[in-house]
């Protein structure tokens, strides 16, 4: 009995004199997390509104001459500018142009040799030697040959153009989208041959609501996002300041150059709704957000996290503007809290603990 007390008895002092190391193992090990910082961000509220992505040059190219069809480029082919997109067949022009080429070539040559005439004639007219009738006479074959000559040039340009309107070519440099004709088919002018779009330069044109207009301008950037949530900042590329008096929108378009997005996406882009102000902000992992309140968790310069109550605002480029006691540059933590509590030691994912 004496020996049992004598142990309750000692036990306090046994814990009290435990060594620290001790007391140690028995803590939770450090919760490993990522964190990232307090920004501060110029921030608005936005509307979210339909977009669609466009080509800024989609054209149904189309025959300017008649013919038979021999060949037209495959749907998904792509042309340079310039390029060939269908030929007609051309022999009737070919056989149209050599003759105009001759019919140039002999009035070409009798225009020079009026011309020689004429100037011979004048010096015999100023010896009076010859009449100055017959100087007359031979001025104006000369002049008629020099007119013959001029049309027979005319008709030969003609000639090269007939043959040259039996290539159809490509305006731009895209992406055969559409056959619109066979090859056999007989063609005529302006009747659409192929649906050629340019897949470089592209854009998202959205039909944005009037009330936004003070809050937007040329190269301001906005975010677009498909649905499967991918997202990207482009610049407003143009606004078209002319408002629809049924629906109360003014179209906007967004710069996509160079982006890989299909045309004819649906997206939806994010317009200001206010002018933007200067907000603390973080990732909006950092933000937990719970039925009893809201709030993050903060860590010290001691890896000791903290749980600090903010309240969430704008989002915006993946960050959400908190209101609380926060600073610019703290770390909070945005991934692991979900285990965390508060006064938990905490070691930054791929650091050795």
């Amino acid at each position: 009995m004496l020996a049992r007390t004598l142990t309750l008895a000692l036990a306090p002092l046994t814990l009290a004199l435990a060594s620290p190391a001790a007391l140690a193992q028995q803590a939770p090990p450090p919760a490993v997390v990522r964190t990232s910082e307090v920004v501060s961000l110029d921030m608005a509220r936005t509307i979210n509104t339909p977009a669609s992505v466009m080509s800024r040059n989609d054209a149904q190219i189309a025959a300017e001459a008649s013919g038979r069809i021999t060949f037209i480029a495959e749907p998904g082919d792509e042309v340079g500018e310039g390029g060939l997109i269908a030929q007609m067949d051309d022999r009737q022009a070919r056989i149209e142009l050599e003759s105009a080429r001759a019919r140039h070539t002999r009035a070409a040559a009798n225009a020079s040799y009026q011309n020689a005439e004429a100037s011979r004639y004048q010096q015999l007219a100023e010896n009076g030697t010859v009449p100055a009738t017959r100087l007359r006479e031979v001025e104006l074959a000369r002049d008629l040959a020099v007119q013959d000559a001029r049309e027979s040039r005319s008709a030969l340009d003609r000639a090269e153009l007939a043959l040259e309107r039996t290539q159809i070519r490509a305006p731009f440099a895209g992406r055969v989208a559409e056959r619109l004709i066979q090859v056999g088919e007989l063609s005529a002018p302006g009747r659409d041959i192929a649906r050629l779009v340019d897949i470089e330069h592209k854009e998202a044109v959205a039909q944005v609501p009037v009330a936004v207009a003070p809050y937007l301008q040329v190269g301001m950037d906005v975010t677009l996002s498909l649905s499967d949530s991918t997202s990207v900042r482009a610049p407003i590329r143009a606004i078209i300041p002319v408002g629809d008096a049924v629906s109360r929108t003014f179209e906007v378009r967004i710069d996509l150059e160079g982006s890989d997005w299909i045309i004819g996406s649906a997206a939806r882009v994010a317009l200001p709704t206010e002018t933007p102000r200067t907000q603390l902000a973080a990732p909006y992992d950092a933000v937990i957000l719970r039925a009893n309140g809201n709030f993050v968790f903060v860590v010290d310069e001691e890896d000791i996290a903290h749980q600090v109550a903010v309240e969430p605002g704008v989002r915006t480029d993946g960050y959400i503007a908190i209101d609380g006691e926060v600073e610019i540059g703290q770390r909070v933590v945005v991934s692991g809290a979900e285990t965390l509590s508060e006064g938990r030691t905490v070691s930054e994912l791929g650091e050795d603990a």
